[in-house]
C-alpha cells in the first residue's frame, strides 16, 4: 500500500476512535476535542513506531 494511502486511513480511524473516546469519558466537551485526541494518538502511533525501529 502506498504510504499516504496508510496516513490517511490511519488519521481517519484516529479521529474516529477519539470522537468515540472523548463522548465515552467526557460526554461534555465538544467534537473538536476529540478530533484533537484522534490526531494525538495517531502521532503516538507514529512515535511508537519510530522508536520501535530504532
Amino acid at each position: 500500500m502506498n504510504t499516504l494511502l496508510i496516513f490517511i486511513v490511519r488519521l481517519i480511524l484516529g479521529v474516529v476512535f477519539g470522537i468515540l473516546l472523548i463522548r465515552m469519558f467526557r460526554p461534555e466537551w465538544t467534537i473538536f476535542h476529540g478530533v484533537i485526541t484522534g490526531v494525538i494518538l495517531v502521532g503516538l502511533a507514529y512515535g511508537m513506531t519510530f522508536f520501535r525501529k530504532k
